[in-house]
């Protein structure tokens, strides 16, 4: 028998039930509002919320759901941030869709938190998401993480009181403003006139049409044929499409960052967002100065991945917010959930650094391009030349081109040709030959003489002194160098020190310099012009600007300062460098970097001359034809002419399968079967040894000797289609479902300059 004191499991139930209501705490307006409610509403239809998981397994890359508490229903939304519970951990995850009814039959787990009820999940970057992801095969879980910062509650939590400090103020002004209004109407009934009604003071404000014509004598867009009227329909609030080739030589206010600004004011005058993507900090500095210039401070941000936490996600915060209508960046800023996008622009695409290095490895260009046909937004690319992709686009009439009327550029001289050897003899064909050092000597007096050089560090590749074998280390086989002057040759890669060296191929012991970099050329040059200042900019210490005054600069590729009114000079050191770098781009590249040197320089009436130096000649090459000629479409043409006669992207597109000899073999295998089965029409290529790689590269990892690594190519005709990308994923998530290894796949391998 029972004790009489002794309550049973339903009293403990009841006894709960009815304790809870005093749990409350005092204020709380949900509860209290609950408790208002009448009955019949406090039985609310189950929520469920869709929920997308970070999850990094290929089949497992789906949608999810789970109930939504009661005490949840008020932060939840479309959007947010959530953790769920997913087997035995706690993951996060996004809302993705809200519904009365659940569509799986079994039993659901409840969300454990909502993290922020801050939507950071727009719906036009949701779409875009799961667009990018179809499109490289990769996951859409990969896709967010590279979109959606790392939430910082302190960045979250600063912003919030900010918005509520100007929200205070902005009533005291509208209650002041009341006051001032009803002593306005109180002198009006004395028969004084009173205040204008707000119709009245709408009709006589002026208002200011969406498509305002611009100022074409002073607009930066005079130089370009088209330029103009690109201006006035992005102004229009139409979506114009263009590829567009900066002018050389100009600067200031006529400077391609000032162009880049005048576009955003366009599409702020059609009350529209605007999105610039840049390669490095550097661009990002100028083309932020200039849209401020421009369009003030108030909603222009700056996203990149540098800024550190807590000052990207504010920036985050305030463009998801719509505080901010212009949003300047490096490749992380390319997913920024800019509100009413109204154009989207992109400075020199042939750099690798647009190339995202992490899955599913999106470009820049193609995540711009996407966003840009979603939306509807206006598309501009922009650089000093051309990209193979980008000419594909313009020759099928998806882009317009919009180039210079007129050569704005300095005088470009290639070296050591007959007449030069003529005239100086031996020293023509020298690293620095004579044409360079007088054109110097004389650029010196009126300013700056920028030089290129395409190797940082002292001497970074050293070779056998007899036989001229490339020196490598003994440990694992990285190029030796010489960190400075009278230094021991050192690996680049691992640090051995090699006291020793014997030449593999012939047995000398003798070394001499393969490569001589930015740090060798500066002592040089410091010596051969005693007085003149020698700058040095490249990694890590980069210069953003040097004053107008006379100077020798010595700068990498990618790292050359900009002079407040141009180089009087420019000297570009050993163009065979860059035209001898492995890889299809090579070329492209190489025009590049020299045509974004050559824009730094002033003009050919101003006295402005590039000087190229160290080109072969025993070949024509048309990068260095088309650096003399300043025809960079002519050199996109031929290239891409070039690369459809023997089936290379974009005329083609491709994927790379990287793994294990067995495990890249049975996916290639797999891969092969499907297409044949399900009509898609591609072809496997391979495999082909990676051979030795970087002990330090993660990405690929170190091979052994038991199953090496290998790469297999997968190639189809049509860069658009679905089917292949549809079926490499299907393949991959089939091998993550049968926890089979899965390989690397990447596709495009050949065309960000990372393959």
């Amino acid at each position: 028998m029972s004790e009489p004191h002794a309550p049973t499991s339903e009293q403990l139930a009841l006894l709960r039930e009815a304790a809870r209501p005093q749990r409350k705490e005092p204020g709380d307006a949900s509860t209290d509002a609950a408790d208002a409610a009448p009955a019949s509403s406090k039985s609310k239809p189950d929520l469920v919320a869709v929920v997308w998981p970070m999850l990094e397994v290929p089949h497992l890359d789906r949608e999810f759901e789970y109930t939504v508490p009661e005490e949840m229903r008020d932060d939840i939304a479309v959007g947010v941030a959530v953790k769920v519970r997913f087997k035995a951990q706690q993951i996060i995850g996004y809302a993705v869709a809200l519904r009365e009814q659940a569509e799986f039959s079994g039993t659901l787990r409840p969300i454990q938190r909502v993290i922020s009820s801050q939507v950071v999940l727009t719906p036009h970057v949701w779409e875009l998401a799961r667009a990018v992801a179809a499109r490289d095969a990769g996951n859409v879980s990969d896709v967010l993480r590279l979109a959606i910062p790392p939430r910082h509650a302190r960045a979250e939590a600063a912003l919030d009181a900010r918005e509520e400090k100007a929200a205070a103020s902005e009533r005291v002004d509208v209650d002041a403003a009341g006051e001032t209004a009803d002593a306005s109407d109180t002198t009006a009934a004395d028969g004084s006139p009173g205040a204008p009604s707000d119709d009245e003071r709408a009709e006589s404000e002026p208002t200011e049409p969406a498509g305002a014509a611009v100022d074409e004598a002073s607009s930066a867009w005079r130089f370009y044929g088209g330029g103009l009227s690109l201006l006035k329909h992005i102004a229009d609030g139409e979506g114009p499409r263009a590829s567009w080739n900066v002018a050389p030589g100009l600067f200031g206010d006529d400077a391609w960052p000032a162009a880049v600004a005048e576009l955003a004011d366009a599409a702020r005058r059609s009350k529209r967002g605007s999105l610039v993507v840049v390669p490095d900090a550097r661009d990002v500095e100028r083309v932020l100065e200039a849209c401020t210039a421009l369009l003030g401070r108030d909603k222009v941000v700056r996203l990149s991945a540098d800024q550190g936490p807590q000052a990207r996600y504010t920036s985050f915060l305030k463009t998801v917010r719509g505080e901010a209508d212009v949003v300047v960046g490096t490749r992380a800023a390319m997913f920024a959930p800019v509100k009413d996008l109204g154009l989207v622009v992109w400075w020199d695409d042939t750099d690798s650094l647009h190339a995202e290095p992490h899955a599913p490895y999106p470009h820049v260009r193609d995540v711009l391009r996407e966003r840009a046909r979603l939306s509807g937004a206006s598309l501009v690319s922009a650089g000093p030349t051309r990209s193979a992709a980008v000419e594909a686009w313009v020759e099928s009439g998806d882009l317009v081109a919009v180039d210079a009327v007129a050569r704005t550029g300095p005088a470009v001289v290639v070296t050591g040709d007959d007449r030069a050897v003529e005239r100086h003899g031996p020293a023509a064909r020298a690293r620095i030959p004579a044409q360079a050092w007088r054109g110097a000597t004389d650029a010196l007096a009126h300013g700056p003489v920028l030089v290129q050089v395409p190797r940082r560090g002292y001497v970074p590749a050293l070779a056998c002194a007899r036989c001229r074998t490339k020196a490598a280390c003994p440990v694992c086989h990285g190029p030796l160098g010489l960190a400075d002057e009278g230094a021991t040759p050192a690996c680049r890669w691992c640090g051995h020190v090699a006291h020793v060296i014997t030449c593999p191929e012939c047995g000398a012991h003798d070394l001499r310099s393969l490569v001589v970099g930015a740090g060798r050329t500066a002592e040089e040059l410091g010596r051969a012009f005693p007085g003149v200042p020698v700058r040095r900019s490249g990694a890590p210490d980069v210069l953003a600007t040097v004053p107008d005054t006379p100077a020798l600069v010595i700068a990498t590729p990618g790292a050359e300062p900009v002079a407040e009114n141009g180089y009087s000079a420019a000297i570009l050191l050993d163009a065979w460098a860059l035209l001898d770098r492995a890889g299809l781009d090579s070329s492209e590249r190489a025009l590049t970097h020299w045509s974004t040197a050559a824009g730094l320089v002033r003009g050919a009436a101003d006295g402005g001359a590039v000087y190229l130096c160290g080109v072969p000649r025993h070949v024509p090459f048309p990068s260095v034809e088309a650096l003399v000629r300043a025809a960079p479409r002519w050199f996109a043409e031929r290239e891409l002419a070039e690369r459809a006669e023997v089936g290379l992207p974009p005329v083609v597109r491709m994927a790379a399968l990287e793994g294990p000899r067995r495990a890249a073999q049975d996916v290639a295998d797999e891969v092969s079967r499907r297409a044949n089965d399900d009509g898609v029409p591609l072809d496997v290529l391979g495999p082909l040894p990676l051979g030795r790689r970087h002990m330090f590269d993660r990405a690929t990892g170190r091979s052994n000797d038991d199953d090496p690594k290998v790469r297999y190519l997968v190639r189809w005709n049509d860069p658009g289609a679905p089917e292949p990308p549809k079926l490499l994923r299907g393949v991959q998530a089939a091998r993550s479902a049968a926890r089979e290894p899965v390989v690397a796949l990447r596709l495009d391998p050949m065309l960000d300059g990372l393959a």
